[in-house]
């Protein structure tokens, strides 16, 4: 099934997402900074996710869908309910989308999740949105009718969605304090001075996060946008600026801009397919491995070393990088690179 395979070995960029989105401070994060008003309604030290389970029984999504719930101040079941949308085009039929889940979601709820009387739950449906076209779909169910007398509105169905497009975050909107901020920074960055304001940003971030699993997660994907931004030349700078891993963020700036005026030119106007050339494998595999070993330590490197010398194509490489995220252990990850390698090679 040669879909299946190109499925299985292309790059997944919401992969980092999903982990990130996985964690109870990015959550608060998120809506703090795009829903205040709401956030001020809600308690997060009792914010909590769901398991996988309850969402893909329900609505057999992809796993990249996650559901959580928060008490509000005033007591009651607040349920959030939040996508990550990636395609590079727009869905216009979006808004029926999140009815629909919401809708399921409420259908699937025991009786003990339920108020007095039976009264269900509020669900808040969140679209998470990283695509570089700006997003252009109704938020609103109602918006995808055709127009009615008045007589007939109020049979019309009304159903919102809360719509985050990371590309779309303004910097006044943008406190350096927050996650969400510090990834629209990074991925905002479509230059080297961009990127390194954003590295000089999170350097604070970083230091002080209380999660030190979700600081680790942003360290790994920050070296693989650099790569993926800049090209294959791209982990010149990635080594110098995480070979020491002691030092702060913001003392290896200079490296980052002495590499800058070194550079050629060529590889700030291309992408990771379009910078990677036979025979750089090396360098790939390389940075896959730095990866895995700050995610899981110098052990799972060395482990993951074999699998990857077994690699012939950039695809895999790149779909094994896209895991260091998504695995939650190094024998997960190990294992399911195994998995992707040509019969031949997979003993």
């Amino acid at each position: 099934m040669p879909n299946d395979a190109n499925r299985q070995t292309k790059p997944r960029h919401d992969a980092a997402y999903k982990s990130f989105f996985s964690r109870q401070s990015a959550v608060e994060d998120t809506l703090r900074l795009a829903a205040r008003e709401l956030a001020r309604h809600l308690d997060f030290a009792t914010l909590k996710r769901l398991p996988a389970s309850f969402v893909t029984e329900r609505l057999g999504q992809r796993h990249a869908d996650m559901l959580w719930k928060a008490l509000t101040v005033e007591g009651s079941w607040l349920y959030l309910f939040i996508l990550l949308e990636f395609q590079s085009t727009v869905d216009r039929r979006m808004a029926l989308r999140m009815m629909d889940y919401t809708v399921r979601i409420l259908r699937g709820l025991d009786k003990d999740d339920l108020g007095p009387a039976g009264v269900h739950p509020p669900i808040l449906p969140v679209v998470i949105y990283n695509g570089e076209r700006r997003w252009t779909a109704a938020t609103d169910v109602r918006d995808l009718f055709a127009p009615v007398p008045d007589e007939l509105l109020g049979y019309l169905p009304r159903h919102r969605y809360l719509l985050i497009e990371v590309q779309a975050l303004r910097a006044s909107e943008k406190p350096s304090d927050n996650l969400l901020s510090l990834i629209a920074s990074f991925e905002q960055a479509h230059s080297l001075e961009l990127f390194e304001e954003a590295l000089v940003e999170a350097a604070d971030w970083l230091e002080n996060a209380t999660d030190r699993e979700l600081a680790k997660l942003i360290k790994a994907w920050v070296a693989l946008v650099l790569v993926q931004r800049f090209g294959t030349e791209g982990i010149g700078l990635e080594e110098r600026l995480w070979e020491e891993e002691g030092t702060k963020m913001t003392t290896l700036i200079e490296r980052a801009r002495k590499w800058g005026e070194e550079r050629d030119q060529q590889w700030l106007e291309k992408g990771l397919e379009k910078g990677i050339r036979r025979g750089r494998l090396q360098g790939e595999r390389d940075l896959v491995l730095r990866m895995a070993a700050r995610r899981f330590g110098a052990g799972a490197a060395d482990d993951l070393a074999p699998v990857l010398a077994a690699v012939s194509d950039s695809d895999r490489v790149a779909a094994i990088a896209a895991r260091v995220f998504e695995c939650e252990t190094a024998d997960e990850l190990i294992e399911w690179a195994r998995g992707i390698l040509p019969e031949d090679q997979a003993d």
